[in-house]
Parts: C-alpha cells; sequence; structure tokens
C-alpha cells in the first residue's frame, strides 16, 4: 500500500484502504512511529510488527537516554533481546527498517531535534503512542508531565504529520477506576486537564500535593488518573479523525508470542505473584469472589494493531475507545491466587524464603493481623541469624515493600468493573473476514486460566529471575513445610497459653 500522497473520499476514508484484504497489506509501505518501545507493551507491539509485517517501510522508535546509557546503546540491548532471535533468522532485513531516535515524552517536542521531527512528519503515517509511567504512587506532577503532557506532545507531532493514516493511545481500562460501569467512551473530570497542568507546572510542591491528596480521594493513584486527562486530551484535539484509544486492563505475560511466558520488567501484578512464590504474602486483601481483570500481553499487542486499520475504516464522529479486557470471560480473584500458591508448589522457585501460602481476606483487621504478625516474628529471626553469619539482613526490609506493594493493589482487589466491549466485539468480527485473520488473536473465551498461571510462573522464572529450574528446590519446599507447620502449631500453642494466663 502506497501511503505517501495518498487522496481520501468526502467521508474522510481512503478508497483503496477499503480494497485491503489483509492487515499485513494495510501496513504494507507503511511508516509507523512507536512511542514507548523500550517498555513491556511496546516491544511486544515492535517484534510483532516486524514479524506479520515485512512490507513495513520504516518503525521509528523514540528513545531516551537513561542511566549513563546512549540511544544506541539502548537500541542495541532492544534488539540483543532473544526474542528478536527468529526475525533476525527469518526476517533480516526487518531491523534494517527500525530507526531509533532520540526523543523523550516527558520532554518539549518530545526532545526531538528539528531534522528528526521533520523526517517524521515525512515518513510517519501511523502513530503508535505506548510510552508512560505506570508506577502507581508516581508524584502528581511527574505523572501528569509523563503521561498526559507527553501525549498532548506526540499529538502535535501527530497534527504534523504530511500523510497520516491513523493514530492509537494506550491507556488503561482503570483510567475511570471511579466508576464501576465503564462504557467505551471518554469521561471527563471535574478538573479540566489544561487546569491540572496548569496547577502542575506553576504551583509549589506543597501545593500539589494537596491537590494530589484531593484527586486520591476518587482515583485509586495518580497514574489512572493522569490517564484519564490524557484521553481527554485526545478526544478534544481529534474529533472525526482515525484516532482511537486502546484501554487493556492488568497486561501478564504472554500467552504464546512471541514465546509462551514472555514478560519484560516487573508490574505490580508480576511482583505479587513473585511475593507468593517465595512465600513472603500470606495474606492479601481482597475478595475472593472479584473479577479481576487479567489480559496476556500478546492479545493486547494484536488489539493494538488491528484498531490502527479498524478506525481507519470505520471512524465515528468521536474517538474509538476500545476496552481491551477480560470482562466476558473472567477470573475471580480467590482462585487465581489459588492457582498461584498451587503453581508455586508444583514447580517451586529455587530462592523460595518460605513455604507458599496465601489467604485472600476482605476484612482490613482481619488482614492486618493475618498479613503482618505471622511474618514480623520469622522476618525477625532470619535478619537475626544473616547478621550473625555477617550477611546482610534482607526481610524485614523484603517484609515492608512486599506489605506497601499489597496496599497499592488493594483497590483493584477489592472491586470489580464491567466494561462494555461493543467496539472490540465489532473489531473481532471485521478481522476476521480478513485473509490473514489468524495471525491475531481477540478472543479470550476459551482461555484455560489455571493453566496461564502455570505459564505465568514459567515466564517469570526464565525472563525475570533468569533461573532453571533446580530438583534442590523441591528438597527446600520439602524443608520450608515442615519449618512451617512447626512454626504455625508453636504460634497457636503461645496464643493457647497467652489465654489461659490470661483467664486463670
Amino acid at each position: 500500500m502506497d501511503t505517501i500522497n495518498k487522496e481520501t473520499n468526502e467521508n474522510g476514508t481512503d478508497e483503496g484502504l477499503n480494497k485491503i484484504n489483509s492487515l499485513e497489506e494495510f501496513y504494507a509501505g507503511s511508516g509507523i512511529l512507536v512511542t514507548g518501545a523500550t517498555g513491556f507493551v511496546g516491544i511486544g507491539l515492535l517484534e510483532k510488527l516486524m514479524r506479520v509485517c515485512p512490507r513495513v517501510a520504516a518503525i521509528f522508535i523514540l528513545i531516551r537516554s537513561k542511566n549513563n546509557e546512549t540511544v544506541e546503546q539502548r537500541f542495541k540491548k532492544l534488539i540483543d533481546d532473544p526474542i528478536f532471535d527468529d526475525i533476525k533468522a527469518k526476517h533480516p532485513l526487518a531491523l534494517s527498517r527500525v530507526y531509533p531516535m532520540k526523543g523523550d515524552v516527558s520532554l518539549p517536542d518530545l526532545g526531538l531535534s528539528r531534522e528528526d521531527r521533520n523526517l517524521l512528519s515525512e515518513k510517519v503515517n501511523i502513530v503508535f503512542h505506548a510510552a508512560a509511567t505506570v508506577i502507581f504512587n508516581e508524584p502528581l506532577r511527574v505523572a501528569i508531565n509523563v503521561n498526559t503532557k507527553g501525549t498532548a506532545r506526540v499529538m502535535e507531532l501527530w497534527s504534523e504529520l504530511k500523510h497520516p493514516i491513523s493514530f492509537i493511545q494506550v491507556s488503561t481500562a482503570f483510567s475511570n477506576a471511579n466508576l464501576h460501569e465503564i462504557g467505551e467512551r471518554v469521561y471527563t473530570t471535574s478538573l479540566k486537564p489544561s487546569e491540572v497542568i496548569d496547577m502542575c507546572d506553576k504551583f509549589d510542591k506543597t501545593s500539589i500535593n494537596e491537590i494530589e491528596k484531593k484527586v486520591l480521594k476518587t482515583y485509586p493513584n495518580t497514574y489512572t488518573f493522569s490517564k484519564n486527562l490524557a484521553e481527554q486530551i485526545v478526544a478534544s484535539k481529534c474529533k472525526d479523525l482515525p484516532v482511537a484509544i486502546v484501554r487493556p486492563s492488568v497486561i501478564g505475560a504472554s500467552l504464546e508470542e512471541p514465546c509462551p511466558g514472555w514478560i519484560q520488567g516487573t508490574s505490580a501484578f508480576t511482583d505479587t505473584f513473585l511475593l507468593i512464590g517465595k512465600g513472603c504474602a500470606t495474606a492479601i486483601r481482597g475478595r475472593r469472589d472479584v473479577r479481576f481483570d487479567v489480559v496476556p500481553v500478546d492479545f493486547v499487542v494484536d488489539m493494538i494493531i488491528c484498531t490502527a486499520w479498524h478506525v481507519t475504516l470505520h471512524r465515528d464522529h468521536e474517538v474509538k475507545v476500545y476496552n481491551c479486557t477480560s470482562n466476558a470471560y473472567p477470573f475471580k480473584f480467590g482462585p487465581l491466587i489459588d492457582a498461584m500458591v498451587k503453581c508455586n508448589i508444583d514447580t517451586p522457585l529455587n530462592d523460595t524464603l518460605w513455604y507458599p501460602g496465601c489467604l485472600v481476606v476482605a476484612n482490613k483487621y482481619i488482614y492486618n493481623v493475618l498479613s503482618v504478625i505471622p511474618r514480623v516474628f520469622p522476618a525477625f529471626v532470619i535478619d537475626i541469624f544473616l547478621k550473625l553469619r555477617r550477611g546482610k539482613p534482607i526481610m524485614m526490609k523484603l517484609l515492608k515493600n512486599g506489605n506497601k506493594l499489597l496496599a497499592s493493589i488493594t483497590h483493584f482487589t477489592t472491586n470489580e468493573w464491567t466494561f462494555q466491549r461493543d467496539n472490540c466485539s465489532d473489531l473481532a468480527r471485521k478481522v476476521k473476514m480478513l485473509h490473514d485473520s489468524d495471525m491475531v488473536k481477540l478472543d479470550l473465551r476459551d482461555m484455560n486460566w489455571e493453566k496461564y498461571i502455570a505459564i505465568y510462573l514459567m515466564g517469570i522464572r526464565k525472563f525475570i529471575l533468569k533461573q532453571e529450574f533446580q530438583p534442590t528446590a523441591r528438597q527446600r519446599l520439602s524443608r520450608l513445610y515442615w519449618i512451617h507447620q512447626i512454626t504455625k502449631i508453636s504460634g497457636i500453642i503461645s496464643l493457647l497459653w497467652i489465654i489461659l494466663y490470661f483467664v486463670y
């Protein structure tokens, strides 16, 4: 598909696009810009585009200098990842079409040089904006600058493109976590995006902290709030244009592509899995019957790729929103945690610290008793033992960090949401009519969640911990089991002794 000098008809839809019979054909000859290409979703998106759309003209990716690494060094580290090995072997020319550019969504004009900006405006047709800070407790000023103003900066660049086709913003299904029924539309807030941006630019730290406290009375964290504002900016600037917002829920390890269990970096959900696997979480505050919405990263990537095609051919007068969730076929939170525990017992991690076992407790007072008391004493004893051996005490620190992490996800484990998915369903129906519809997975109805949790654990072991399963892990787990039982019995005896002491 020649994307240069496109002519659109009076309805705003390119007549040539209507004749396209495959996703590969849609992307052929196009120039693509990906922000956040070094992040989890960005890497998955880059890998799939290179693998299944070999006729893409160019893929430009924004990379910022980080940790004393240059853009070139970070790009080399990115493409040296083993998940690109298959592409290097089968599509060696694909890598030559990827162009790293020094850029940063947190900087004015995206930190691009004038030369690079001009090049992008000439060569780019499709923009995937996936860059964001996903830290839940990020200071409001930082979250607004990266997630909200960053989106505005990318939108400004898109408005300069000479031959635009579509713009896709990756948001979050929880951008409206203050609601419980969420439609595929953009919701407004009492504070306008421009007002919040001005406050963060002009107010002092104390004043911004006060604003943040007020925001957190409605939203669970600054991340979801800043993403909501970003959506409003997109909606206000792009009516009647082929622009879409994709809202994934909790993004987990891959189900199948680029390989089962693939995961990059950590997240609140992955870290929770690790805490349970290492025996550092004996209880989690939540409701067992609540729907916990998790989607594999390859499902999200496929939805993003298809959305660029769908919104181009089927645009509305308003920005199209796609709730990329598993809501129609959910996994309950209680069984999910049970599956995590079972997997970590069946195939234990090599460095398990305590016998895995985790209760899901709704009452915060009971949770405090079950989560803190059983862990504080063993952690304290282990740290003393480590000190005696001239080692570094880590258990109390792990306990503190674990409690902080679990507190950050409480809102999502004690509440549930119903997501409308009409646009996603329409997209899936229309994609089925394409010749290469089998290259994407847009339906989770046949998802085996227990199997997925096992795949997830395998991915954590391989890509996060970078360890092979050792038979000694079972021996270690067996010892921890008996230590756990002895500790539990000792705790019960001590409690009974205390009760008898005070009664008699």
